[in-house]
């Protein structure tokens, strides 16, 4: 064992080997000890190496270091589809107007004055 109480990719292959030889059945899980210490040591050395000589899935062991993937439709975020802006006053001042379609284009709006900008920004969002 090294002096930081972290286990050698050596000694964490011995602890693997017995504990594949001692689980009580087939497809029993690997403790939650055991992961993180390859966790660990992936993180030392890289997510193949430890992967390869402890003989675990690579997308496994990524999954215990960094989380669980998030879905493509889960990183989405949730964008309203209709927006109002009630404007109780007429325009005295100049307001400034940001907005963004699905596709990432971006587009700036300053008006002086009154102005039907929800045709406009129907159009923009299409």
């Amino acid at each position: 064992m090294e002096e930081n109480n972290q286990l050698t990719l050596e000694e964490l292959k011995n602890q693997f080997e017995d504990y594949r030889k001692n689980k009580s059945y087939n497809r029993q899980p690997i403790p939650g000890k055991l992961w993180q210490a390859a966790a660990d040591l992936a993180r030392e050395h890289s997510i193949a190496a430890v992967s390869k000589a402890l003989r675990l899935r690579y997308a496994s062991l990524k999954e215990h270091i960094y989380g669980p993937p998030i879905s493509k439709n889960k990183a989405k975020e949730k964008f309203p589809s209709f927006v109002e802006l009630k404007c109780t006053q007429p325009l005295t001042s100049e307001i400034t107007v940001d907005i963004e379609n699905k596709r990432g284009a971006r587009m700036r709006i300053c008006l002086k004055e009154s102005f039907d900008i929800a045709s406009l920004i129907k159009i923009f969002c299409q």
